[in-house]
């Protein structure tokens, strides 16, 4: 991602967004990542042209970021509310350590993870 400055230019990379998402998963409870790089995280930056399909422009931030994130969560956990807080958590720290505007955090629950029985063990 590359933002214009008065003193010159910023690039980040994809991958630090990609560390900063996973993190901020990593840092809520009951939740867990399935899909972390930034080609299915990240799946647009509003206002920018695409090259092609899968590569997305280093151009000027426009507007700002919308992310993706796969996870599962805890059975038990209030879905809502535990997304909720992760979105919040998502944008927050992609916000304060890049400069970035996040537009919006997707978040998609693809599984649901059962506590580990007493009593048995995994082999």
């Amino acid at each position: 991602m590359r933002k214009e400055y008065n003193q010159g230019t910023l690039v980040i990379s994809e991958s630090v967004i990609d560390f900063i998402v996973d993190v901020a998963v990593k840092e809520t409870e009951g939740v867990e990542l399935i899909v972390a790089p930034v080609k299915h995280t990240l799946r647009k930056i509003v206002g920018i042209r695409k090259r092609n399909k899968s590569q997305y422009e280093d151009g000027i931030e426009e507007t700002g970021l919308s992310l993706r994130v796969e996870v599962a969560i805890d059975f038990g956990e209030i879905i809502p509310i535990t997304c909720f807080m992760l979105q919040e958590r998502i944008k927050n720290d992609v916000e304060r350590m890049t400069g970035l505007k996040v537009e919006e955090v997707n978040v998609i629950v693809n599984r649901l993870i059962l506590p580990v029985e007493e009593g048995i063990e995994n082999d």
